[in-house]
């Protein structure tokens, strides 16, 4: 157990530092970032606050709805994270980035109500970096896993 307590250390504290860096940014955007709709001639990439108080996309559901799929998916990554430690550290690892940005999206729920998204693309599309960490989480947790299932292949063979 201790051993693992040592390797979980080191996903935590990237954890921990960028969750807080991605509620800083959204604090400072809030602060200091104009409405999105002020935004009179959006350029490719602008910098402007969009609550959103959907899902992805602004789909919308019910904030309570939410905060609990996404409790529930929290759970299953801590304990992917857990169980692949050791033996699927890069499984573990793309755990972690979703698990990042998971984190600091439901804490902007608890907290704000909404997720607080600052980067405006095209005039449309509204994301902030928890959204990017769990694009890449997720992107990295497939490649991790594919690789992983063709070692095995090869293994067998």
């Amino acid at each position: 157990m201790k051993n693992l307590s040592k390797h979980l250390y080191w996903f935590l504290l990237p954890i921990i530092l960028l969750v807080g860096l991605d509620e800083w940014i959204k604090a400072f955007a809030l602060a200091h970032f104009p409405d999105e709709s002020a935004l009179t001639n959006p350029n490719f990439l602008n910098f402007a606050i969009h609550k959103n108080w959907g899902l992805a996309f602004d789909i919308p559901f019910r904030r309570e709805f939410i905060l609990l799929i996404s409790l529930v998916i929290g759970y299953f990554l801590v304990d992917m994270l857990i169980k692949n430690v050791k033996s699927h550290p890069k499984i573990a690892f793309s755990s972690a980035v979703i698990l990042i940005g998971a984190i600091g999206n439901v804490f902007d729920r608890i907290y704000y109500g909404f997720t607080v998204d600052y980067l405006i693309f095209f005039g449309r599309s509204a994301l902030n970096l928890s959204d990017l960490l769990i694009v890449l989480g997720v992107v990295l947790l497939l490649i991790s896993s594919r690789r992983s299932t063709q070692e095995q292949t090869h293994k067998a063979n």
